[in-house]
């Protein structure tokens, strides 16, 4: 989840995250990004964000912008698990329709054997 370019306040500190809170005076929610520009860059933002009570509360956790070989593995392993997700979802799609496919086969053999008993 990422926010976009809004204003960002500052809670009381740093030193305990439990402080931070938006301009709702809600505490913040901690979140990650998942970007290009900034994998797994930590952030704070509103708690209602995506919701049209949004006060548009943003503010990085991680002070600096990832770079080099650990940037480029983020992204690589952020693109991995994504490409896993879509095949789990497509296998479970192939259960599903497996599982129903084995029922009415149940059905239809239950008839065929209720068929032949009342002969």
């Amino acid at each position: 989840m990422e926010f976009g370019g809004r204003s960002s306040y500052k809670g009381k500190g740093k030193g305990n995250e439990t402080d931070v809170r938006c301009f709702c005076a809600l505490p913040a929610k901690k979140c990650k990004s998942w970007t290009d520009k900034n994998p797994g860059r930590r952030f704070y933002g509103c708690e209602r964000w995506k919701s049209p009570l949004d006060c548009g509360f943003f503010q990085w956790i991680d002070e600096e912008e990832p770079f080099g070989w650990q940037k480029q593995a983020l992204i690589e392993a952020r693109d991995e698990i994504s490409e896993q997700k879509r095949t789990i979802m497509e296998l479970k799609k192939t259960i599903s329709h497996l599982q129903s496919d084995l029922g009415k086969n149940a059905e239809i053999k239950e008839d065929i054997i209720n068929g032949f008993l009342n002969m």
